[in-house]
């Protein structure tokens, strides 16, 4: 009986330590590992806890009660309990352990989960981009916050919706639909740049956008991700930077063409100053004028000396279409009557110059031409477009230069006149004589062709002019000078030497023919008569000196020749023709 008393006791010691260990243990473990309970399993784990303690509670108090007598089934089971119970204590020590280890871990990766989505939320909603999610057949799944606040929806506005039956224009949903079509047609990710309208202003935003394919790992599914940057502002930017870049090369080009402009004004100017004639003054216009205006024509008319007519001179541009008269009255042209330039086209309201030939066409420019402060002609332009205020700017350039140059040239002409002419007689002076008989004698060695010279004076002039005085005696050299350049040929060079001696050039002449030409013309002086007034004035006679050229005579030398004849003759008598004669050979 007493052995049966102190099995009791143990069984249900043993019992009552395994029940409130149990609980013990699992509370340590819990502590160790900073596990929690989750909270819907909190009313099991204290039913369950209960129960343990509970149950350790009956058996510690059965150890201190009266036990009678039980029979060896009931104490074989009390003995199985506490082994059981302390098996299921040692045996749940490890196990219990990796338990709580194993839901502490799991409570960690829930709370790294969470951050982890919570940091992704955070990225997705506070980026500035837009960030989506779609299905296949391209129904909005997710959207963050920025695409909430710039199309101004909520949340859950656009969930399941697709992008033609949100977006303010369907035909911008359709397009992006269909890129996202590609996408899962391809599987590949696609990177574009998409064009959509936000409905607050119906102004075009422009996202990049970088779509890609990827499955769903809770069902499988195909799904499409998106991530849109707004590049508005800096395509607003590039279209900037194109723009200024356009303007840029048009205002470039339009720098050339004015540098082209002044490269041919400039070289206009320099022909200018070099022409030695009108000719070539319209010329160099003329070229100048159709490199300026190559889709234009036109024609330079000019004043007649006799102020009844104006004449084309010049006529330029690819056709040469002539739209003028070619000789017209000054009333004609309303830019001759009014001193300004008159443009007549089909754009803009202007006078019809009547010598404009009918059926008048297309745009006329007539720019009048000014030289020594009076009006000399005009600059006539022509075209079936309309002339830029540019080219009409141009074209009274050209006409204020083509009026300077025809003035320079009329000056230029004048001086050169006084300058090689002798006052008097207006025969060519002793130095251009000088100068061109070098130029002749050159001509004549490279040509084989003979050069004569003949030299003459006045016979006895100076009683002439004692006896009639100064004023008119000039009147005699006046007379002698119409004489011989009536007795010359047009390409004699006749030539006042100074006081009453006279030199003539005569190119391509035999001494034969030399000696009789030179006869004649002394007989001529000889027959001349004189009058100064109604005074008729006595006759005058000359003595003359010719020469005839050789190879490598110098202009010096050919002068000497000519004059010693012509002193021989005067040594001889005067009134006669001597020619030189070479006494050392």
């Amino acid at each position: 009986m007493q052995s049966t008393y102190w099995n009791c006791i143990i069984a249900h010691s043993i019992t009552a330590f395994s029940y409130f260990g149990i609980p013990v243990l699992i509370g340590v473990f819990f502590a160790k590992t900073k596990a929690t309970i989750p909270s819907k399993f909190w009313l099991a784990f204290l039913l369950s806890g209960g129960f343990v303690l509970l149950c350790g509670f009956h058996h510690f108090l059965a150890i201190f009660e009266t036990h009678s007598a039980i029979s060896l089934l009931h104490l074989f089971v009390l003995d199985v309990m506490g082994f059981v119970s302390l098996s299921a204590l040692l045996c749940l020590i490890p196990t219990a352990y990796q338990i709580v280890e194993a839901i502490a871990k799991y409570q960690e990766d829930t709370r790294e989960l969470q951050r982890s989505q919570q940091m992704q939320r955070l990225f997705l909603d506070q980026g500035p981009f837009g960030a989506y999610i779609k299905d296949e057949q391209s129904r909005v799944l997710y959207y963050n916050q920025e695409i909430q606040s710039r199309f101004s929806v909520d949340s859950q506005e656009w969930l399941g919706k697709t992008d033609s039956e949100f977006l303010p224009d369907p035909e911008e949903g359709r397009r992006v639909m269909e890129n996202d079509r590609v996408v899962l047609k391809t599987l590949r990710p696609l990177k574009l740049i998409e064009e959509v309208k936000i409905s607050s202003n119906n102004q075009p935003c422009y996202w990049l956008s970088f779509k890609f394919p990827f499955s769903d790992g809770a069902t499988g599914d195909r799904r499409i991700g998106g991530i849109s940057i707004d590049i508005t502002e800096s395509i607003e930017v590039q279209r900037s930077l194109t723009d200024l870049n356009r303007q840029l090369e048009e205002k470039t080009l339009k720098l050339e063409a004015k540098k082209q402009e002044l490269i041919y004004l400039s070289d206009m100017a320099d022909m200018l100053y070099c022409c030695e004639s009108k000719d070539e003054v319209y010329q160099a216009v003329a070229l100048t004028c159709s490199k300026l205006f190559p889709n234009m024509s036109g024609y330079i008319c000019i004043i007649a000396n006799s102020k009844n007519y104006v004449q084309m001179n010049s006529i330029w541009g690819g056709e040469k279409i002539r739209t003028s008269k070619e000789i017209f009255s000054q009333s004609e042209c309303w830019a001759l009557r009014r001193g300004k330039f008159n443009l007549l086209s089909s754009g803009q309201s202007g006078l019809m110059c009547s010598h404009l030939i009918q059926p008048v066409s297309g745009t006329h420019l007539c720019v009048p031409l000014f030289g020594q402060g009076e009006v000399v002609g005009i600059l006539h332009i022509y075209t079936l477009e309309e002339i830029s205020p540019e080219d009409q700017q141009i074209s009274e350039i050209i006409a204020r230069t083509l009026g300077f140059a025809l003035n320079n040239l009329s000056i230029k002409q004048r001086l050169t006149h006084d300058n090689l002419r002798d006052g008097m007689t207006q025969l060519f002076n002793q130095s251009y004589m000088e100068t061109i008989l070098e130029q002749r004698l050159a001509e004549a060695e490279r040509s084989a062709q003979p050069l004569s010279l003949i030299f003459l004076d006045i016979d006895n002039f100076k009683s002439y002019n004692s006896l009639y005085g100064h004023v008119t005696a000039n009147i005699v050299i006046q007379g002698l000078a119409k004489l011989l350049l009536k007795s010359i040929r047009s390409f004699d060079i006749p030539c006042r030497w100074g006081g009453e001696e006279f030199v003539i050039v005569m190119p391509n002449m035999t001494l034969e023919a030399l000696r009789k030409r030179v006869e004649q013309l002394r007989v001529d002086v000889e027959q001349m008569q004189l009058k100064d007034g109604d005074q008729i004035l006595e006759g005058i006679t000359a003595s003359f000196g010719i020469a005839v050229s050789e190879p490598g005579i110098t202009v010096k030398d050919f002068l000497n020749r000519a004059n010693q004849a012509m002193l021989e003759a005067k040594r001889t008598g005067k009134n006669r023709v001597m020619e030189y004669v070479n006494r050392y050979e």
